[in-house]
């Protein structure tokens, strides 16, 4: 029987590469032409308009949660035994943590994006496909390289956005909190050559 102990790693390091918490990406499509929360479409002014909130969204992101699904189970008796079978899946919230750019407007992105769902100025909730997007998590090797993995979260919204409380005893960086929703995320390794 081999050993596979350290040696065994360091003599294979093709192999044996660890991956890293750091290297991702988070991606949002269809979020480049947002209107700020609040603000009526049809008097928005040009001010209002964000046109680039898939790639603030990207470089703002400082940590994803990864998705994950739980299956229920049936079960079925019969006599004095039971079986379980796999029943649906259910698919957890996430979050994200974002570093909050004043100029980069993080949060007025996020908040806009959460708009499409529920206007609190019209107390109107909106038709999924105004704020149902599609998501990508991508993890990369650590020189970024190569994809080792990817995530397509499908139906992704934005349920909830919370932050820290202002202090004046601290000068810690801003950073905003969202809550995600998605309908399902599938998991997708890249082709290996």
């Amino acid at each position: 029987m081999a050993s596979f102990g350290t040696y065994h790693l360091a003599d294979n390091p093709q192999l044996y590469e660890p991956a890293r918490s750091n290297n991702f990406e988070f991606i949002v499509t269809g979020i480049d032409d947002l209107i700020n929360a609040g603000v009526d479409k049809a008097t928005a002014t040009e001010k209002d308009h964000i046109t680039n909130g898939q790639e603030v969204l990207r470089v703002s992101v400082l940590s994803s949660s990864v998705p994950h699904f739980n299956l229920s189970k049936i079960e079925v008796k019969r006599g004095n035994n039971t079986v379980k079978f796999a029943g649906t899946p259910t698919f957890d919230d996430g979050s994200l943590v974002l570093n909050d750019y004043i100029g980069a407007r993080t949060k007025d992105i996020l908040l806009a994006w959460q708009a499409l769902a529920y206007d609190v100025t019209s107390e109107k909730v909106h038709r999924a496909t105004e704020y149902k997007k599609e998501a990508t998590l991508v993890e990369y090797s650590p020189d970024y390289e190569e994809v080792i993995r990817t995530w397509t979260l499908k139906g992704c919204w934005i349920s909830g956005v919370s932050e820290g409380e202002f202090s004046n005893e601290t000068n810690d960086k801003r950073q905003v909190t969202a809550t995600i929703v998605y309908d399902k995320a599938i998991p997708q390794k890249p082709d290996v050559e």
